[in-house]
């Protein structure tokens, strides 16, 4: 393999690990409720309540269907999150907290079954809100170091604009749902969709990012050992 070539490769390996992420969280909500459903799994209040979510409404401890999907795809995006290099100190470190507290997620179920992690409920929520809470900053306050490599000015501005909304979906879409779990209850299903749009809103982050990185080539420039052309500011 020739020089370019190998950097292609490399190129397609960091912008496949984003877009990876934006599909694993993009079909979470959908995939999980259908594979629990062909296993009799009725439909939860919830996405993390299919983490023991019983196999034909029959608790039978240790067959829970949707599990394997759930953790499963928590451990895949917590290890990308952690592996992916971010473009400035605190987005590395905001991912990296991320990647942590994905996995977090995964191994405390939000019901605390006799045997298992103590006050594993306490912890789910916990590592959940503060997992969207670390992906909220690094829209919200990572985007410039690679933003201000586009050139058109309206596009920069577009961009800024998509990540304030996203970051702030994705900061109060889980503390709507928290709330509403903890006071209220999960009333005909509202935390899951609450779940949902905040999952998609993570998947809508990881999309804009590869449209941007790719609209600006600031990654191949700087592969490539050309002068990055950065725009008048």
């Amino acid at each position: 393999m020739d020089n370019q070539g190998l950097q292609e490769r490399i190129l397609s390996t960091y912008n496949s690990m984003r877009l990876g992420m934006g599909w694993i969280a993009a079909v979470t909500p959908i995939v999980i409720p259908l594979w629990g459903y062909f296993f009799g799994v009725a439909w939860q209040n919830s996405i993390s309540a299919y983490y023991f979510a019983p196999h034909g409404n029959e608790w039978v401890y240790s067959v829970y269907p949707a599990r394997v999907l759930f953790v499963g795809s928590l451990f895949a995006i917590g290890s990308f999150l952690f592996l992916y290099k971010g473009f400035s100190r605190g987005e590395d470190w905001a991912l990296n907290l991320a990647g942590v507290f994905a996995l977090g997620v995964a191994v405390c179920p939000m019901y605390a079954e006799t045997g298992y992690i103590p006050v594993s409920n306490v912890l789910h929520f916990t590592f959940a809100v503060l997992l969207f809470i670390c992906m909220a900053y690094a829209a919200i306050f990572c985007h410039e170091e690679t933003l201000r490599w586009v050139k058109d000015p309206n596009r920069r501005a577009r961009y800024k604009v998509a990540y304030h909304i996203i970051g702030w979906f994705m900061g109060l879409f889980p503390l709507v749902g928290l709330i509403l779990a903890v006071f209220f209850g999960a009333v005909q299903r509202h935390l899951f969709w609450i779940e949902a749009a905040g999952i998609w809103a993570f998947s809508a982050y990881w999309f804009t990012k590869s449209r941007e990185l790719k609209e600006s080539q600031v990654e191949r420039q700087a592969l490539t050992g050309m002068p990055a052309q950065r725009p008048p500011s």
